[in-house]
């Protein structure tokens, strides 16, 4: 049985369901619009409009962060989840009607809104309905959810656009979110763990106060300029003529797969101490798959892509609950979904307008190098002595 199995059947898999069923749902939403790129290309945007239109979802992600801090706050789990999902709906099938720049930029921001109070709204609902000892092993499994969808949904989309079903396509994140309002509204149905409901929400001030904290989301941002670079990454596959499938479906699988049987492990690991490497590994997949040649190339890279987000973004996820207080979970889980997000909003606008300038492949290189530098510094300068002096970090 793997760690994933045992850690179902010790725990409440009801739960682990009632979780990971919504959170697949939402990033089919998100993920599916991975190839999006080629559409608009179609359309005959430029690189730096492409680089608007998909940067512009996720900067407003990251924007609506602390509004669903507020809305979980105010209206509950089961009411922010209903009015994400009908922002979800209204903002895709703009997508689908529309063609011209502004209702397109509309769509995806709406659907930015949509994701990013939906995602904040289950991991603050998983941090307190979940026990510490069982976090890190619960966040591996339910975050498989959003790894998911690049191995079907993404797959699914790339092959209806090669394939002339543009139409067909565009229905996929519409359909996705009325699945979110059914399931999302469910969420609030359920008690939190015993001691975890506070009877005060904190403020932002005392969420600053946390040192650990802040240089956890520090590293989380510089991981998350490295992992946005798959929303670009069918643009460097079409111009070299390769699927950007085999790059997507193989990090899927390997981080699920990880997920699946190194679940446990992560109750064990000082968390936030391996977030830096786990972001390292990343770094030097993304740099040589700026240089594959072939599709065999995306593959084996991919899965090693795989297994670094595999493990960070769960480790991310637990860490930040383990060093703040249920007072201060919906705030600093906001937060840091609101750092993390700005990587994807900063990624696809580099990549948009650094690649008339540079080329594709030079620009995944030179994010690349950057990101290891920073990462190497942080190990170097903070994580590693932390963890030397005894400071388990997060664990």
């Amino acid at each position: 049985m793997t760690e994933a199995g045992k850690t179902i059947s010790s725990g409440n898999a009801a739960l682990l369901a009632s979780i990971f069923l919504p959170l697949y749902a939402i990033y089919c939403m998100e993920q599916v619009y991975f190839v999006y790129g080629n559409v608009l290309r179609d359309y005959g945007f430029p690189p730096q409009d492409i680089g608007w239109l998909l940067g512009s979802y996720f900067v407003t992600i990251m924007l609506s962060r602390p509004v669903a801090s507020w809305m979980l706050e105010n209206l509950g789990t089961s009411r922010t989840m209903a009015v994400a999902s009908a922002a979800g709906f209204i903002g895709c099938s703009m997508l689908l009607v529309f063609r011209g720049l502004y209702p397109l930029l509309a769509g995806r921001i709406l659907s930015g809104v949509s994701f990013g109070v939906f995602t904040t709204g289950i991991f603050s609902y998983q941090a307190s309905a979940v026990t510490e000892k069982m976090r890190g092993a619960s966040f591996a499994i339910t975050v498989s959810g959003g790894m998911l969808p690049m191995a079907t949904v993404t797959p699914l989309g790339e092959w209806l656009l090669i394939n002339s079903h543009e139409r067909i396509y565009l229905t996929i994140g519409p359909a996705a979110c009325v699945i979110c309002y059914f399931l999302g509204k469910r969420l609030g149905a359920r008690k939190i763990a015993s001691g975890e409901q506070p009877e005060a929400w904190g403020g932002y001030r005392d969420l600053i106060s946390f040192r650990p904290y802040l240089a956890l989301v520090i590293t989380a941002t510089i991981v998350s300029l490295v992992d946005a670079a798959t929303v670009s990454m069918s643009l460097l596959a079409s111009e070299r003529q390769l699927v950007a499938s085999y790059f997507l479906a193989s990090s899927s699988v390997a981080a699920v797969i990880f997920r699946l049987c190194c679940a446990g492990v992560l109750n064990r690991l000082p968390r936030s101490a391996c977030l830096a490497p786990c972001g390292i590994l990343m770094g030097c997949s993304l740099l040589a798959i700026a240089m594959a040649p072939s599709n065999t190339s995306f593959l084996i890279f991919g899965a090693a892509f795989g297994i670094g987000i595999g493990a960070a973004f769960p480790i991310f996820l637990a860490a930040t609950s383990d060093v703040l207080p249920p007072s201060l979970r919906p705030k600093g889980t906001a937060c840091a979904l609101f750092l993390y997000d700005f990587g994807w909003f900063v990624t696809p606008l580099l990549v948009g307008y650094a690649t008339p300038v540079f080329g594709i492949a030079w620009t995944f290189r030179f994010l690349a190098l950057a990101a290891l530098l920073a990462l190497g510094s942080l190990t170097a300068l903070y994580w590693a002595p932390s963890y030397l002096k005894g400071r388990r970090v997060g664990a």
